[in-house]
Order: structure tokens, then C-alpha cells, then sequence
């Protein structure tokens, strides 16, 4: 059984073209897509023999769309071999021949429905639904209960007299109020019902003028407080703390002292 060329010389006879060293591969691929017609002529890459009709080439032929039995297949057209001799009238102009590169070994080569893009909707459609998700998540965190220990020593904290205690109270659903006292005495009308956790922090500072070691803070809330409200007073808290002026801050879950 003879070799396989690797690659041939295709020669489009319609339009009267020649491409040159094409894979056989791609050779194989016009032929089944009907690019090539039974008509049309190869021959091996490099060499001068004669054009052979696709459907007179065993290694080609098979890939030739079947006729359907109804329908007679055409007859080819009868153009003289290039080594023939006949006379010059009868036969085609030379077609100008197209350099193709060659491949490197390796290449894949390109077709036209590789250029088809990716949808890209299912991927939007998927980020859309976690981002909602984790839009979700977040919100009813923020609006979780407080979740934190019941107050352990709360005799040894009462006791002490420079502990400092920082009630939130609920007015209604999204407001509160803070009230900061030391020790277990009520807080004075200036540092009772306020507003913000800033209002919180300046009468803190008032307090603490005079204080001669730093104390402890203590955040007494009810259990269905937002816990995002003991997180911002914290933070208000934290640089405080790296300032040694107070000692430490806890958060406990206790009812707020009746005043």
C-alpha cells in the first residue's frame, strides 16, 4: 500500500486556483465539508505528477458527499492532465500558485466555528445569585441578636467601685440610648438617655478624670439587641484601651438596672 502524503497540491479548478502544501488532514476536512467538489485536483506536495480528480483519489474519495440513488451523479469535466499533451487552446491558464505557511508542528489548525464566542450569560446569571446571597448573609448578621456570654463575676464587678458600666436600651426597633455609671450608682442626668455611641465616648472621658488606675468597662444590653450596636460602641472603645486608659472592655447580656 502506497504512503500517505502528508500534505498536496489542491488546484480549485472553478476558480482556476492552486493552493500548495495543504495538510492532508485539511485536505480531508474540504472534502467532507464540500469545499472540494469531485471535480477538483490534487497531487502530492512537491512533485510534478499528474492532477488526479478528488473522486478518482482513493485517500479522498471516501470523504465525497454520497449521491442519493435517485439522483445520477455528474459526469466530470474532462480537463487534460498537466503532463498531457494537447493543444494549448484546450488547456486551462496555469493558475497563480498560493504560498500557504506551514504548520508548526503541533499547531491546531483554525477553523471557522472556533471563533464563536463564549456566552457569558450563565456565568453573569451565576454571580448575580451569589452576590444576592452574600448581600443576604450579611444583612441578617447585622440584625442578629447579641451573642455573648452571661456576665460571670457580676458580684466582683458591681464590687468594684471604678467599674464602669455602659447601658444600651432599646427605644424602639432601629433606635437606642446609652447611659454610662461607675460602679452601681445610677448615672447622672448628663450622661443618662444618650444618643450615639460619640455621646457615649465624651461621657466616658468625664468619668474618668481622676480615676487613678484604669478600669474595666462593662456593655450591658438585653439579649434581642442588635449585636452591631455592642460592635460600633467597641470600636469607639478600642483605641482607648491601646491608650491604657481603660483596661479592658466586655460585652454581657444582663437586664438593664432599673433607675
Amino acid at each position: 500500500m502506497a504512503a500517505i502524503p502528508k500534505a498536496f497540491d489542491v488546484w480549485f479548478v472553478a476558480a482556476n486556483t492552486v493552493y500548495k502544501a495543504v495538510p492532508y488532514n485539511v485536505v480531508a476536512d474540504w472534502t467532507q465539508q464540500g469545499r472540494l467538489s469531485r471535480t477538483d485536483k490534487v497531487r502530492p506536495a512537491g512533485t510534478t505528477t499528474a492532477w488526479v480528480a478528488i473522486s478518482d483519489y482513493d485517500l479522498l474519495a471516501d470523504y465525497l458527499a454520497r449521491p442519493s440513488p435517485a439522483t445520477a451523479a455528474p459526469a466530470p469535466l474532462a480537463i487534460p492532465d498537466a503532463d498531457e499533451q494537447a493543444p494549448a487552446s484546450a488547456l486551462p491558464a496555469e493558475p497563480a500558485p498560493v504560498e500557504l505557511p506551514d504548520p508548526e508542528p503541533g499547531e491546531r489548525i483554525r477553523r471557522p466555528e472556533d471563533d464563536d464566542e463564549v456566552d457569558m450569560i450563565p456565568l453573569i446569571d451565576i454571580s448575580m445569585v451569589l452576590l444576592v446571597f452574600f448581600i443576604m448573609i450579611q444583612a441578617a448578621g447585622a440584625l442578629a441578636p447579641v451573642d455573648v456570654p452571661e456576665m460571670k463575676y457580676a458580684g466582683q464587678l458591681t464590687s468594684d467601685p471604678d467599674a464602669v458600666t455602659i447601658t444600651i436600651e432599646k427605644l424602639n426597633t432601629e433606635d437606642v440610648y446609652y447611659a454610662v455609671r461607675v460602679g452601681n450608682v445610677a448615672p447622672k442626668p448628663s450622661h443618662d438617655q444618650l444618643r450615639t455611641p460619640e455621646e457615649a465616648l465624651k461621657a466616658l472621658n468625664e468619668v474618668l478624670i481622676g480615676v487613678t488606675r484604669p478600669p474595666e468597662v462593662r456593655i450591658a444590653c438585653r439579649k434581642d439587641l442588635p449585636r452591631e450596636r455592642v460592635y460600633e460602641l467597641r470600636r469607639e472603645l478600642e483605641p482607648l484601651r491601646k491608650k491604657g486608659i481603660i483596661n479592658s472592655t466586655v460585652a454581657t447580656v444582663v437586664e438593664a438596672p432599673e433607675k
